[in-house]
């Protein structure tokens, strides 16, 4: 039940994790952000959502009524995700990573993510996370992931490109448009986490 504001505002995620915080800032307007809650995010699984970018780009654990899920067998489709019938979203863990951050390209009129990018390091673990372009929902950018445990960086990620195959196209951006903006958000997430995270390492 913690709402967008409380997540946003946070001194403790501010402090430990300010690229969580910084995600529902860039959720809808202010009475959206003062009614809305992560857990009601998570569990929706809207594929232009940010919260599940957020999950599955850090790691997270969703913890339920019944059980403990890991981010990557939450998401399971397109407004679809592990849940029972009788279970509901009681906590969600978040790791703290050494460097992470989100951009999105908004949609103008509705805020939500055309595309949407969450970067990630901690340790050896690497993430790249994307929402609001795929036609199966969230999902991971494998070939950003393994590029970036050389050097975490926006140039170890120049001149790979994201196929158009499986991605969305809409009125609002076709399927090529999209794969080019994913590597336009992966850079500037990266370039963001490197400099708040104080180096390339």
């Amino acid at each position: 039940m913690t709402k967008h504001d409380d997540v946003a505002n946070s001194p403790v995620l501010k402090e430990h994790l300010p690229a969580l915080a910084s995600v529902p800032a860039q959720i809808g307007d202010p009475h959206v952000r003062q009614a809305g809650t992560i857990g009601g995010s998570i569990a929706n699984n809207d594929p232009n959502a940010d919260y599940p970018a957020a999950c599955l780009g850090l790691g997270a654990t969703i913890v339920t009524s019944k059980r403990k899920i890991p981010a990557d067998e939450f998401f399971t489709g397109m407004f679809s995700t592990a849940l029972e019938p009788d279970e509901i979203i009681t906590r969600v863990s978040f790791p703290i990573a050494k460097k992470a951050a989100y951009q999105k390209f908004r949609h103008p009129a509705s805020g939500f993510a055309l595309v949407g990018v969450f970067v990630s390091k901690r340790g050896p673990d690497i993430r790249v996370a994307v929402t609001g372009a795929g036609s199966n929902g969230v999902f991971r950018v494998t070939a950003f992931e393994e590029a970036l445990k050389k050097r975490f960086s926006p140039k170890s990620i120049e001149g790979i490109a994201v196929p158009a195959d499986g991605l969305n196209s809409d009125i609002h951006a076709n399927a090529e448009y999209r794969a080019h903006l994913i590597g336009v958000m992966a850079k500037r997430a990266l370039a963001a986490a490197t400099a708040r995270g104080g180096g390339e390492d």
